[in-house]
């Protein structure tokens, strides 16, 4: 354990927690979501006043570059989770190391992931079955976003520090400067005449690589002056070797499993856009299922990811103070809160899905194609906010292994094929591919229920603190 006054005045109090501290604490979030779908929705609409192979491209390309940044997102998810575990068991030499561990290993995978995305460019495009029309603008948008995939890496590293100690509001500050950055920047480069990706979504990659550098350096100085300068202060030394082992193996333990689960959330995008590529009228679908996708992410996937974030380190914390069954009790009232939450959300969705569609296109049929999927968000945004918020739970308390299983069941073994039989064999087209997102959504809900009720851990934090 840390000594001295530093070790009793940290950042979160695991007592002092509730639902409704928790969605304060979400509130920065919830906005820095915005922040996010905004620079995406730019993307959108510019590309779509260009054409639907263009929307088609920047949605194609979007898939793949997420897929690149699967080792980000699991770094996140275990940093997050040992730090938070770690402040709460009141060990902040522990919580600084394993931030530490977190950085270095986003810096490496980050390389890589610019490395393959790159090279593999080609291929992808071709893999999600993108029109000659849509790879054109598609393969150049890819690789220079590919660029950018080694700072995004470390800045959804560095968030998750930063909502582990609390401080969900330099997470806001970090967004706004990324956002505006990147929207302001791209709109000048599209806007200039001259350049060489003047009118073209290359200026919005370019101004996407430029924000996630000035992300990465506003928080750096951030956690210097809030968090690594006061482990310093405690004198904090390096870790043994063995140490150093010991909690890369618990980075691989919890990491891997998020990193896995979020791949088969991204094989099953993958094999839809491959679907649509095969139906008639590929572009117009395509783009549709990423205007779809957009609508959905703004009004209620990305505020709920910021709840879900929150929520796991809430329930880290507590797991950490050995206070499992409030834990419990408080992940069961924030899923159900924010299932109510979704299903408004949903309904307005549902309701406006058609007008919103408009503002990303010109396209009569891919309006029209919009409306079909977000006629049923009443039903499944209420069910993904229900399994999500139980999946960051069980995250948050070291047991990324169970939602692995339930997605993995839901995504693949369910949505992919289902998709396939009922667009393609029984030959319901894009009605068919939506109808089998409900119903995998439907499952996962079901398969989060029956993972949170057993495997949630009765007492005891990880064993990933080791005496200082």
């Amino acid at each position: 354990m840390d000594k001295g006054s530093d070790s009793t005045a940290l950042y979160l109090d695991p007592v002092d927690m509730s639902v409704t501290s928790a969605f304060k604490m979400a509130l920065p979030l919830v906005a820095t979501s915005f922040v996010f779908c905004l620079i995406g929705a730019v993307d959108m609409a510019l590309a779509g006043w260009q054409s639907a192979a263009a929307q088609a491209a920047v949605g194609v390309a979007d898939q793949c570059i997420f897929a690149t940044m699967l080792v980000g997102t699991g770094l996140a998810a275990a940093t997050g989770c040992f730090v938070s575990q770690a402040i709460g068991a009141r060990s902040l030499s522990h919580a600084c190391r394993y931030a530490l561990d977190g950085l270095a290993f986003a810096a490496l995978f980050g390389v890589l992931s610019s490395i393959v995305c790159f090279g593999a460019a080609d291929f992808l495009v071709k893999f999600f079955g993108c029109s000659q029309a849509s790879q054109v603008v598609a393969l150049p948008y890819l690789q220079i976003c590919a660029v950018g995939n080694l700072p995004f890496m470390i800045v959804i590293v560095q968030a998750a520090i930063l909502r582990a100690i609390g401080k969900t509001a330099d997470c806001l500050r970090m967004w706004s400067f990324i956002g505006v950055v990147s929207i302001a920047g791209g709109l000048a480069l599209y806007a200039i005449d001259g350049l060489p990706w003047s009118h073209s979504i290359s200026s919005l990659a370019i101004a996407w690589d430029l924000g996630a550098i000035v992300g990465v350096a506003f928080a750096s100085v951030v956690l210097h002056r809030t968090f690594f300068r006061r482990a310093r202060a405690m004198r904090f030394a390096p870790s043994e070797p063995a140490n150093w082992r010991q909690r890369m193996l618990a980075f691989s333990q919890v990491g891997l499993p998020v990193l896995l689960s979020e791949a088969c959330s991204i094989a099953s995008l993958a094999a839809v856009y491959a679907i649509l590529g095969r139906l008639p009228d590929n572009d117009n679908l395509q783009a549709a299922y990423t205007v779809t996708l957009k609508i959905e992410e703004t009004f209620g996937i990305l505020p709920l990811v910021a709840v879900s974030t929150v929520s796991a380190t809430l329930v880290g914390h507590q797991v950490g103070a050995n206070m499992c069954a409030r834990a419990r009790t408080l992940g069961w009232q924030l899923a159900l809160a924010s299932t109510g939450i979704m299903l408004i959300c949903g309904i307005f969705v549902g309701t406006a899905g058609p007008a919103l569609a408009e503002l990303f296109s010109e396209e009569q049929a891919v309006i029209s194609a919009v409306e079909v999927g977000t006629a049923s968000a009443t039903i499944s945004m209420p069910l993904i906010a229900f399994a999500s918020i139980l999946f960051a739970n069980l995250e948050g308390a070291g047991k990324t292994t169970l939602p692995l299983a339930a997605q993995f069941a839901g995504y693949v073994v369910c949505r992919i094929p289902l998709a396939y039989l009922l667009a393609v064999q029984m030959q319901l087209g894009y009605a068919g591919i939506w109808l089998a997102i409900i119903i995998s959504r439907a499952g996962m809900a079901i398969f989060a229920l029956l993972v949170y009720r057993s495997g949630f851990p009765a007492k005891g934090a990880l064993n990933l603190l080791t005496a200082d």
